[in-house]
């Protein structure tokens, strides 16, 4: 015979001193607790711990309201319902799940809104990625595909439709740096056959330092210098004391030489392979500004920089004036081939206009360049100035000082061709 039911409502009722809560939204009556006390202080106690079921739904709906990415509330909100479903608590369930349906609904519509707008950022940023595969610059391309990477996993997820995406984006990636890692074995491989190299060279100069046959020792010594600059660059941290040991070596033999032959000076006059690897450099980019091609002649100069890093003269020996002289013929370069994309831009048929009309067009459009360059540099000495303002005792960055130095010199490379063309174009007038 079943028992009498104690105490009834419609969320719930006590029956056998069973606290039972009525079944809603298709699920039947279940048992939530016991009568502990009393029928009241039960009851009581369920109802309060919906309220606690009630207060989680709020604060969802608060964390939604005030979040701008949403959609990443969805699965809390999942969980939530699933939680509500098998809570022990007294109270309106339905009206709480209908509450996070159409929170639900308010969210799914925007996730498809957003993984839309995603899939059109990512495919910009596959774009980006695409435009670097290739690069050799594996220094900068490194530092931008790491950029577009944190910019591709903070974007957020696409329509699985789409997911294809991510692993093209992952493919281009993994390759450049798989070829960066493959390129940097290759020139390890090369630097430690170089380094052998020097080293069988120092072998042969510490063997015939001795040498009492001065004349033909002195040839040996001379070929040993010739095969001594063909070798290559290898790092600092690899060459070790191969060059100082080299040097010493020949260094003892021309003294004992050149008292054996009652010279004053010296046999052979040593030139640095350094500095002629440099000096052939500079002479190549000011060849280069004569270039008819100066878009070509602008990869070449990237290539020469690379190349001018790799000689790895020592800051405290470097000719000053001839880094100046390599400096500003690629700087003029550059500016040049970023002023000729500018003006073709504008200018569809820049190339079939007369001399006079091309030099003006030019002026027009790097006064304009400058123009821009120095309101931006103001801008960037003003936000250093208030920096400093606020820190008087904190030294600039280093960072912040080579910027500005690169902005300056930009300007003032302009500058220089700025003059260059109003010369040409007074020289043609005055004719």
């Amino acid at each position: 015979m079943m028992e009498e039911i104690q105490w009834s409502d419609e969320y719930g009722y006590v029956r056998d001193n069973k606290v039972y809560l009525r079944g809603f939204l298709g699920y039947p009556d279940r048992q939530i607790g016991e009568v502990k006390q009393s029928v009241e202080a039960s009851v009581k106690y369920f109802r309060d711990r919906f309220e606690t079921a009630t207060q989680k739904v709020n604060e969802l709906h608060e964390l939604v309201n005030e979040a701008q990415n949403k959609g990443s509330y969805l699965m809390k909100l999942l969980h939530l319902r699933q939680y509500l479903i098998e809570f022990d608590g007294l109270g309106d369930y339905p009206a709480l799940l209908d509450r996070l349906d159409k929170l639900e609904a308010e969210l799914r519509t925007t996730i498809v809104h957003n993984r839309g707008r995603n899939l059109e950022i990512k495919r910009a940023l596959l774009q980006e990625a695409e435009a670097l595969a290739d690069s050799t610059d594996w220094k900068e391309t490194s530092e931008k595909f790491k950029e577009l990477k944190a910019k591709w996993i903070k974007t957020g997820a696409v329509d699985k439709e789409h997911e294809e995406i991510e692993s093209q984006f992952d493919a281009i990636v993994n390759g450049f740096f798989d070829r960066r890692k493959a390129y940097f074995e290759q020139k390890n491989e090369i630097s430690r056959r170089r380094v052998s190299r020097y080293e069988d060279l120092v072998k042969q100069a510490m063997y015939l330092k001795d040498s009492t046959d001065l004349d033909v020792t002195a040839s040996k010594f001379k070929r040993l210098q010739e095969q001594w600059k063909k070798v290559g660059k290898v790092p600092k941290a690899m060459a070790g004391t191969t060059w100082e040991d080299f040097k010493k070596a020949n260094d003892v033999f021309f003294e004992r030489y050149k008292k054996a032959k009652g010279q004053s000076g010296t046999y052979v006059k040593r030139v640095d392979p350094k500095k002629l690897a440099q000096e052939k450099l500079t002479k190549e980019a000011e060849e280069l500004l004569q270039s008819s091609d100066i878009t070509h002649a602008s990869e070449r100069a990237k290539q020469l920089l690379m190349e001018w890093k790799n000689v790895g003269v020592n800051p405290k020996f470097q000719d000053r004036q001839l880094s100046d002289r390599f400096r500003a013929a690629c700087d003029k370069i550059f500016e040049m081939n970023y002023l000729m994309r500018v003006v073709k831009r504008k200018n569809f048929f820049f190339d079939k206009k007369p001399l006079v009309d091309q030099l003006q067009i030019k002026i027009s459009v790097m006064s304009d360049l400058i123009r821009k360059d120095k309101m931006e540099l103001d801008t960037y000495e003003g936000n250093v100035d208030g920096m400093n303002m606020l820190n008087k005792s904190q030294t600039m960055d280093k960072m912040v000082v080579s910027k500005l130095n690169v902005q300056k010199r930009k300007i003032s490379v302009k500058e220089l061709l700025l003059n260059q063309f109003k010369a040409e174009l007074a020289a043609i007038k005055s004719r």
